[in-house]
């Protein structure tokens, strides 16, 4: 498995010099994250990297002074290698991190280039040779690329066979990252040459076919040049929230479509992931005390506030997930608290309910309710962890909290808090169906 990433961080960035103020460009901020900050925990968080290289250039001192608090910040084993003749071209800084790499094969990155969480999956579920490189590429382009500026390639019975700007007919686009096989470079070629582009460097490996292409969607990746991309990446971060896997229809298609633009708006506070998540628990509490009362317009309120809790649940991971402040404690807490809103909002149904009907059976529908929900959880750490990838109907909490909240519009209580504990049982035991063959 790699376990080493070099990061070409040494460029001044021209055409952004209003904004770095003449700092280096990896340096620039995104969503309060730095260029090569972002690039950094990216790799390690995704591709579980241990070991950074990063290559520096135009105002090194300040770059390295800027890794260096990083380095102790995150407790990284990182190196710099500063390369006086940077400007050469990113071809050069490449042939300076590679005389400087130790091991054999290892991640190369480019500090202005973004990259979503599918991307990084690509990489891991891609069978990689000991003897050849990778170049990361997609057959078209997105509304964040601009095709002037993007590395065209050609690719021949699975070789890539060129790669320049300058191509005509491509039939791929360079993402900006690849997978280097030392064994493949002569580092001694270039060295005189008083301008190295990257992609010559790499054609010196196509030509030898050496160089191979992964696939990825186009929509997965961006490189930063000017001030318009800068205002781009936001976009391109913000809009790859909406594609997390275990998300049921209901968030999908509606939650995710409200939660993106009020965190996009709650990313310049000095809010945390966690704080959100307590926010969110405390709206279903009170959603909870008013669905409780024996009123019609009562409940109405008190489930708008439940599906107002389920759409902003959403914001704690999306924050998390643009700042980079993931972490397992996160995820788990936000997991117990939900569990809570849960037995929280169903109970109130069920005292709803029993203050309308004054039957035993509401409480025993209601604890069925209850129990059930909780083991509907449970049982999605497997079905999730298993299906992930899988685009098939998941009932989860956004399904529950919609159809409470469109039985209470009804004024069924009593039917919905039925329909649920039936839709909550059922989907138990379909879980357990299809688990049963899958978990050895």
């Amino acid at each position: 498995m790699i376990k080493t990433a070099v990061i070409l961080a040494a460029g001044k960035g021209n055409r952004l010099n209003k904004i770095t103020n003449y700092k280096s460009k990896s340096l620039i901020e995104l969503f309060g994250r730095t260029f090569i900050e972002r690039a950094i925990l990216n790799l390690r968080n995704n591709l579980k990297v241990e070991n950074f290289i990063i290559v520096t250039g135009y105002n090194n001192q300040e770059s390295e002074q800027y890794l260096d608090q990083l380095k102790q910040k995150y407790n990284l084993n990182l190196s710099c290698i500063y390369d006086p003749d940077w400007e050469k071209g990113n071809g050069h800084t490449f042939l300076a991190a590679l005389n400087n790499a130790n091991e054999d094969q290892f991640y190369l990155q480019m500090v202005d280039h973004l990259f979503t969480d599918k991307f990084y999956q690509v990489i891991l579920n891609t069978k990689i040779s000991n003897n050849k490189s990778y170049l990361l590429v997609s057959k078209n382009l997105s509304k964040y690329h601009d095709y002037g500026d993007v590395t065209k390639v050609k690719i021949e019975n699975n070789y890539i066979n060129y790669l320049d700007k300058s191509i005509e007919k491509p039939n791929a686009y360079d993402a900006g990252f690849f997978i280097i096989d030392k064994k493949n470079y002569d580092t001694n070629i270039f060295f005189n040459f008083n301008k190295v582009e990257l992609s010559k460097v790499h054609m010196s490996v196509a030509d030898k076919q050496n160089l191979l292409p992964i696939y990825v969607e186009h929509s997965d990746w961006m490189d930063i040049d000017t001030e318009e991309d800068l205002k781009k990446a936001e976009d391109f971060l913000t809009e790859s929230l909406k594609n997390k896997s275990t998300d049921g229809p209901v968030s999908k298609y509606i939650n995710r479509k409200l939660s993106v633009p009020i965190s996009k708006k709650l990313i310049n506070y000095d809010i945390t992931p966690n704080q959100i998540s307590i926010g969110v628990f405390l709206i279903a509490v009170l959603g909870t005390i008013i669905i409780a009362q024996d009123n019609y317009f009562a409940l109405l309120f008190g489930a708008l506030l439940a599906q107002l809790s389920s759409v902003l649940d959403g914001c704690d991971g999306e924050i998390a997930r643009l700042k980079l402040l993931k972490s397992k404690f996160g995820g788990w807490f936000d997991q117990v608290l939900d569990r809570y809103s849960d037995i929280f909002i169903l109970s109130g149904l069920t005292i709803h309910c029993f203050n309308k009907y004054e039957t035993t059976w509401v409480i025993i529908i209601g604890l069925l309710a209850v129990g059930t929900k909780t083991l509907l959880s449970y049982t999605a750490y497997k079905y999730d962890e298993i299906f992930k990838n899988n685009n098939s109907f998941r009932f989860g909490r956004d399904v529950a909290m919609l159809i409470l909240f469109v039985g209470a519009i009804l004024n069924f209580p009593y039917f919905t808090l039925i329909l649920l504990t039936v839709l909550f049982n059922f989907e138990i035991l379909k879980r357990i169906y299809i688990l049963k063959d899958r978990l050895f």
